[in-house]
């Protein structure tokens, strides 16, 4: 079960996400699903169409979990997925 705690080392394509803060004014309050993971983007869709955005520049993201809310860095998701799952904190 994907918790606040095991975030990143779960996958978060298809979970809703909300950028909350970004240096980038636009980025700022997009919402939508992830549709796409890469090693430094992020895909959203969003009502607009997909939206991508480097994980660096979303400062802090909002993932809807099924268990509750998360918060937590664009800094802390980069690198490719499948090495996330390794990487010790």
């Amino acid at each position: 079960m994907i918790t606040n705690k095991n975030i990143s080392s779960h996958e978060i394509v298809g979970l809703y996400t909300k950028i909350e803060e970004s240096p980038n004014r636009t980025l700022t309050m997009l919402s939508g699903k992830i549709v796409l993971e890469t090693k430094n983007m992020i895909s959203i869709k969003t009502n607009k169409g997909i939206k991508h955005v480097a994980k660096t520049v979303a400062k802090t993201i909002k993932l809807q979990l099924p268990s509750g809310i998360c918060l937590i860095g664009g800094s802390a998701l980069k690198g490719r997925p499948e090495d996330r799952i390794t990487r010790l904190y």
